[in-house]
């Protein structure tokens, strides 16, 4: 009997337990997902700067719409530029940058003159400018002008010889200039120059100087009068005294000549 009342208890136990039904689980809640930032735009590259250039042809008159020769004409902006007009009245600048430029006028007998001109990125731009003549002044007595001493008591100069390949290495112009002249040598009639340029050479007309040019290095263009000419090493030119000429470099590097001016006694 007493082996009994346990196997009893404990099938009264089982069967409690088997009657219980487990409750349901429940789901667990949903979260909505994070929204992920917006990609940010990418910005517009900034566009390059131009680097084409022009011409600026300035055709400078008197009251009366006669062409003014001898004014002295300078350009100031992204590039500054200064030259003198001729008989014709013209003055040109090469090269220029677009920008905006300020252009002063001035000539003794005339008006200062100031004027603003907008130039176009590779565009070339012709204008044209009148003077207004200055009031008059009172007329003084000229001071007496000393007689010109005769060229055959001007000093004859040294005798000298040079290496041209050699004097360029030892005066090569830098990064930073426009334009290096250095003298190579002074005769009682001529002056030699070695010429380097990286920016143009305005327009300019001697009047009593005749100009030999002899291309050492580089490349260009020469304006002779009314036509231009290309220029590489070894080339010659030859330009008349009252002849116009402008030189204006070409390519990356400098161009480099010797200058040979004669006629009046040369000046150190």
């Amino acid at each position: 009997m007493t082996a009994f009342l346990p196997m009893l208890l404990l099938g009264s136990l089982m069967a409690s337990h088997a009657g219980q039904t487990p409750a349901p689980s429940q789901p667990a809640p949903q979260t909505a997902p994070e929204p992920k930032p917006a990609a940010p735009r990418p910005r517009p590259a900034a566009p390059a700067a131009s680097t084409a250039t022009g011409t600026l042809t300035i055709t400078v008159t008197d009251g009366g719409g006669l062409p003014l020769q001898g004014v002295e004409v300078t350009a100031s902006g992204p590039l500054d530029r200064e030259g003198t007009s001729l008989a014709s009245g013209l003055v040109r600048f090469l090269s220029l940058r677009g920008g905006e430029y300020r252009l002063r006028f001035s000539h003794p007998k005339h008006v200062l003159l100031e004027r603003d001109v907008t130039m176009r990125p590779g565009a070339s731009q012709s204008i044209d400018v009148m003077l207004s003549g200055a009031p008059d002044q009172p007329k003084e007595a000229p001071a007496p002008v000393p007689a010109p001493s005769p060229s055959s008591n001007a000093p004859a100069g040294e005798p000298k010889t040079t290496a041209v390949v050699d004097f360029v290495e030892r005066n090569l112009i830098s990064g930073r200039e426009a334009v290096k002249e250095d003298p190579m040598g002074c005769t009682a009639s001529a002056k030699t120059t070695l010429v380097q340029i990286r920016d143009p050479l305005p327009e300019r007309a001697l009047a009593d100087t005749d100009e030999v040019i002899y291309v050492v290095a580089g490349e260009g263009t020469l304006r002779l009068g009314n036509r231009d000419v290309s220029l590489s090493a070894s080339t010659l030119a030859v330009v008349p005294r009252g002849t116009v000429r402008a030189v204006t470099r070409k390519g990356r590097n400098p161009l480099i000549f010797v200058s040979v001016l004669s006629g009046p006694p040369c000046t150190r």
